[in-house]
């Protein structure tokens, strides 16, 4: 009888699972409408199927938990749904840092205040942008992201036009710009090339599409953009730093392992990572810091980031992450400091 019953369950359908669960198949549709979702396979699409169940459960279980207060943080249904979480981190490979930098000394700057954020405090409308699940380029939408920012703030403009993380991608990707490339190679191309301009998105059109960098393309317009003359590092570890530059109004980009299932379907909250996470990471996701608070619902500090999956991820693209000694947000962190 159980053999019978399993046989039913993984009944093959051109290699995958076939599935007719009522109410599950109506949300599955549902889904993959929702989420523009298109499968090159009956297979696939029965993959998906499956595993959108899965974590759709997985999900509705966590939140029963944060429910009683067991968990600071809430998750949902999003574009992931429909792959298992060794895909999703497969998806974002681990960035190969580089071997020399032309990092200049940090700005001064004044004492950090006890909450910031750089967003809500200046007023500024950004757009959250979204990389796809082609391209591993966290890299370049948190390099372009952080200087749009910072023009943003020095110029006084409260809503920029969204720079071009394509233009980065493949200009000085390097030939690793959907893989294992990190935001310094940006900065460089920004600092190091004689007058190399960051263009508007309208002008460079971000591809999330593509499994593979484009061809360089710089415009033919003449001193458009935004130009950066310097940027910083921020030694691993030091969160004391990187609270005084979000204070002081420069937006810093940190490296952070995504391969969770909590960043993978986070919601709302404050993201408290899983401690085996905190050990030998094989997956990079570049945030930009924008702020940092107390959250006096869960009464723990949190620091405000910005992501590059979307508004339909997160808290409307953004994330806050518990901030915490044992757990600091200061890895590979680095931050656009002098605009040219």
């Amino acid at each position: 009888m159980f053999k019978l019953l399993l046989c039913c369950l993984l009944l093959a359908a051109g290699g995958g699972w076939a599935f007719n669960h009522g109410q599950d198949l109506v949300d599955f549709n549902a889904y993959a409408t929702t989420f523009d979702k298109s499968y090159v396979s009956t297979s696939a699409r029965n993959f998906a199927n499956y595993y959108f169940i899965y974590n759709r459960n997985q999900v509705a279980q966590h939140n029963a938990q944060a429910d009683r207060n067991r968990s600071s943080y809430r998750e949902a249904v999003n574009q992931f749904s429909d792959i298992r979480l060794i895909q999703f981190a497969a998806l974002l490979p681990k960035a190969v840092p580089l071997t020399t930098s032309q990092a200049s000394d940090p700005p001064t700057t004044q004492v950090a205040s006890s909450s910031y954020d750089i967003i809500s405090d200046f007023g500024l409308t950004v757009m959250v942008e979204d990389q796809g699940q082609n391209c591993s380029s966290s890299w370049a939408y948190a390099a372009a992201k952080a200087v749009e920012i910072l023009n943003a703030v020095q110029s006084a403009n409260t809503a920029p036009a969204s720079l071009s993380a394509q233009q980065l991608i493949d200009c000085a990707g390097m030939g690793t710009g959907c893989t294992t490339q990190e935001p310094q190679a940006a900065l460089d191309y920004l600092t190091q090339l004689t007058d190399s301009y960051l263009y508007p998105e309208a002008d460079y059109r971000n591809d999330n599409i593509s499994k593979t960098p484009g061809m360089c393309q710089p415009s033919s317009s003449v001193a458009v953009g935004v130009r950066l003359a310097n940027y910083s590092a921020v030694a691993d570890g030091d969160d004391d730093a990187v609270m005084n530059y979000v204070s002081n109004g420069f937006p810093v980009i940190v490296e952070y392992n995504p391969a969770t299932f909590g960043f993978m379907q986070y919601s709302s909250g404050v993201y408290v990572q899983d401690t085996s996470a905190l050990t030998n990471p094989r997956s990079s996701q570049f945030l930009v810091v924008v702020g940092y608070d107390h959250d006096t619902e869960t009464n723990l500090d949190y620091w405000r980031c910005l992501n590059s999956f979307g508004r339909r991820w997160g808290e409307d693209g953004y994330i806050r992450i518990v901030r915490r000694a044992n757990q600091p947000i200061a890895k590979n962190a680095i931050f656009p400091s002098v605009l040219a």
